[in-house]
């Protein structure tokens, strides 16, 4: 999967989620990954994906700190903003 893909897929999985009130969703790729910006909750979200051997590294910004966490598909997504949000 290319990283437009991923993207769209994203985009799609983020938009039919039932993960709470989410707003502004943004999913740019580049070279290294994917850049997930949204309002979820009304808590600004800002998650870096980078594919890796092992599924993906997710990467939870949020003002000064940086939690990274391994999912194996992209799927999980929801599990993990569910947990953090």
């Amino acid at each position: 999967m290319n990283s437009l893909e991923m993207e769209n897929e994203i985009r799609a999985l983020l938009s039919r989620a039932d993960i709470g009130r989410l707003e502004g969703l943004l999913v740019d790729s580049a070279d290294w990954g994917v850049n997930i910006r949204m309002t979820l909750n009304d808590q600004f979200v800002e998650v870096d994906l980078i594919k890796n051997w092992d599924g993906f590294e997710m990467i939870l910004l949020d003002e000064q700190n940086r939690n990274s966490v391994q999912i194996d598909e992209i799927q999980d997504i929801l599990q993990v903003l569910s947990l953090h949000y």
